[in-house]
């Protein structure tokens, strides 16, 4: 787990020089690079966590080696409706209500994820598929919905598109809403080939991404 942080370490501080030496070479994109370090430290905040407590992380080797190709379905409208932020921001194109609004569901969905991998501990897998060690979480966040790490990327990439506002987030958004139901629903028929009865029943009591109404 160590070496794995080290390689995170080295990758993120390289990313991050990368950007400062584009903000050095580029006039007035302030904005834009600091929605750009938001998101670098949102994500190597994200990996710490889920290493911190117990998490194994999977790169793109094993998503390819399990054949879990649900995954292209989230990665790639994440990086579309990211393409769609920075066509409004690096020509200053944005509206400032959007930009406020979107900002706001976009932290929101990241501090949303990061109790979620920290309720998830150990248990947090980046794949469809179970783990022979896997426990099934229903307390905390998962005792209101089944997938509170889907709903809180949903809301972290909804504010994205907002803050986007064009047809180009609003078309992959659309696309990562269907790529997370597919996700999902394979998700869960491995969770009852896992859990079985416990599962489904649990099923009967949470809804999917909303909380059900009693």
């Amino acid at each position: 787990m160590v070496e794995i942080e080290k390689k995170d370490k080295i990758l993120f501080i390289f990313m991050a020089a990368a950007i400062l030496c584009s903000y050095l070479l580029l006039e007035d994109k302030t904005l834009l690079y600091l929605f750009l370090l938001i998101f670098l430290g949102y994500s190597f905040t994200s990996l710490y966590v889920s290493h911190h407590y117990g998490a194994q992380i999977k790169g793109w080797s094993s998503v390819i080696a399990e054949r879990d190709y649900t995954s292209f379905l989230l990665t790639i409208p994440q990086a579309g409706i990211m393409g769609a932020m920075v066509i409004t921001l690096y020509p200053g194109f944005y509206m400032p209500i959007p930009l406020i609004a979107g900002f706001i569901l976009m932290i929101v969905g990241m501090g949303f994820n990061l109790v979620v991998r920290k309720e998830l501990g150990k248990n947090w897998v980046p794949l469809s598929k179970t783990t022979p060690n896997q426990e099934l979480v229903t307390d905390g966040l998962y005792s209101r919905v089944r997938h509170p790490f889907y709903l809180s990327i949903l809301i972290l990439f909804t504010g994205v598109a907002v803050i986007s506002w064009n047809w180009y987030g609003l078309i992959f958004l659309m696309a990562l809403v269907g790529g997370l139901i597919i996700r999902i629903k394979k998700e869960e028929n491995n969770l009852i080939i896992k859990f079985g009865d416990e599962y489904q029943e649990y099923m009967e009591k949470t809804g999917m991404l909303i909380p059900k109404i009693t």
